[in-house]
């Protein structure tokens, strides 16, 4: 019997991932209901997994309750944000767009028996500048120096509350920098908004000088990884997620640009609230899924040219 997916966020970057994943590889064991802003999605691609979608505010208390009430749902995928790290200056509306209604949504699961809540959480805004010489464990006190990764943070330690209270199974992600197809924010995502430039022969602008060092995933790797780890037994879960490599801005202009001929990049001043370097242990991770080859960054970067490529020229 298939499971029921609820997926906040469904038409974003990483929800639209997820569903291509369903699409190409699990579609018979999960069906999905997408809420989302959007009634269908903005670039009108199709996803056969999706029974229901909910199109509404975040914030609409109405429109969340009525999903819970009108469906049983197996599990929840949290993928959704008001802010990136480069947008987030308005604390208050951060917290008021993102950490009030995951409460809500939170208490809706309590009152309606859902148990299961997968939370698309960040590898890199969590934990700052603190130690960037250091691979950063789990464990590790984290110094967000955004309001995007302080909202973050405050959302899984409210995660672990509601574990511990209500009996919930919870699976946080701190997820590195993912890319691939699917992504069109101009506002965050370095290798897609490099790439899109570049089609457009626009010049991309860096913050800094480059030498910023973080680790990249390609997102069919992370969309893996996520089901395999759905079905987990653990209560509390924890996990960094990222490919364990580390590689600067600069590295990663001039593969672009091997690509891409055409492509150009100004230095700007930089923003202070990025962080510039971050490395992800994910010993916990290995010791969960096993072994995995994941894709190597100009594979990633390939695969990410050609599929935007397709589209952008037509």
């Amino acid at each position: 019997m298939k499971k029921t997916i609820l997926l906040l966020g469904g038409f974003g970057f990483i929800g639209s991932n997820l569903l291509d994943y369903i699409d190409l590889h699990i579609s018979d064991l999960f069906d999905v209901i997408v809420f989302d802003k959007f009634s269908h999605h903005p670039k009108n691609f199709i996803f056969n997994c999706i029974n229901k979608n909910y199109a509404g505010d975040f914030s609409d208390d109405f429109v969340i309750e009525t999903i819970f009430k009108e469906n049983n749902i197996d599990v929840v995928i949290h993928a959704l944000n008001t802010t990136v790290p480069a947008t987030s200056a308005n604390m208050r509306f951060d917290i008021e767009s993102n950490i009030i209604p995951t409460l809500r949504l939170l208490d809706l699961m309590v009152i309606y028996g859902v148990k299961n809540i997968i939370y698309i959480s960040s590898g890199g805004a969590i934990y700052g500048n603190k130690d960037f010489s250091l691979k950063h464990k789990e464990d590790d006190v984290a110094y967000p120096i955004s309001s995007y990764g302080i909202v973050k943070l405050m959302i899984e330690k409210y995660l672990y509350q509601y574990s511990y209270l209500h009996d919930l199974k919870v699976t946080i992600l701190r997820l590195s920098n993912p890319y691939g197809k699917y992504h069109y924010s101009d506002k965050q995502g370095v290798i897609n908004v490099a790439v899109r430039s570049a089609f457009c022969t626009t010049p991309f602008c860096v913050w800094g000088d480059g030498s910023a060092e973080k680790d990249y995933i390609y997102v069919d790797d992370f969309c893996e990884i996520l089901f395999r780890l759905i079905d987990m037994n653990e209560k509390y879960l924890l996990l960094n997620i990222g490919s364990g490599y580390v590689v600067s801005v600069n590295q990663l202009l001039y593969s672009i640009k091997e690509l891409i001929p055409s492509f150009e990049w100004n230095y700007v001043k930089q923003v202070r609230t990025d962080v510039q370097r971050f490395e992800l242990d994910i010993t916990r991770l290995f010791s969960l899924i096993g072994p995995y080859k994941f894709t190597d960054i100009f594979n990633g970067l390939k695969k990410t040219v050609k599929w935007l490529e397709q589209r952008e020229t037509k």
